[in-house]
């Protein structure tokens, strides 16, 4: 039943992530600069480029080439914390929001796709056995990220 279930998800997130890879590929954005945009994209609120390493695992300096290339493609913004000059608050702009919704889009397309190539009966056992798993929380279908 894991494999299945392994194997089920995989094949959804290979055909959302070959249209997001085609794209970042062609902004020339890396995976750590990907990872950065969908981070910010789940925060409400600016972040200290210490608090986004942390978050994603990644040295200061690491992160901060990664915040200082997307500000450069205008998918960040940065500024000065008031508090402190020396630290640096970054969030989406508009522009970094909207990629990462196309991203979402894109997975939700490769979704779409898949549950209309089944038959009604399949769409509704596979709607019957998510159900309980959505019912326990923790997952918003409609929210849920790219990545």
């Amino acid at each position: 039943m894991t494999d299945d279930v392994v194997g089920f998800l995989s094949h959804l997130k290979k055909s959302g992530e070959a249209q997001i890879l085609g794209v970042a590929a062609g902004l020339d954005l890396s995976f750590s600069q990907l990872r950065t945009l969908f981070v910010l994209a789940d925060c409400q609120e600016e972040l200290a480029v210490n608090e986004l390493a942390e978050r994603l695992a990644l040295s200061m300096a690491t992160a901060g080439r990664a915040v200082q290339a997307l500000s450069r493609a205008e998918m960040v913004t940065r500024r000065e914390d008031d508090q402190d000059r020396r630290v640096k608050r970054v969030r989406l702009s508009e522009q970094g929001r909207a990629f990462v919704a196309g991203c979402v889009q894109a997975h939700r397309a490769a979704v779409r796709e898949c549950v209309e190539s089944l038959s009604a009966d399949e769409r509704e056992g596979l709607s019957r056995a998510l159900a309980p798993i959505l019912a326990r929380g923790n997952v918003d279908p409609v929210t849920t990220g790219c990545m």
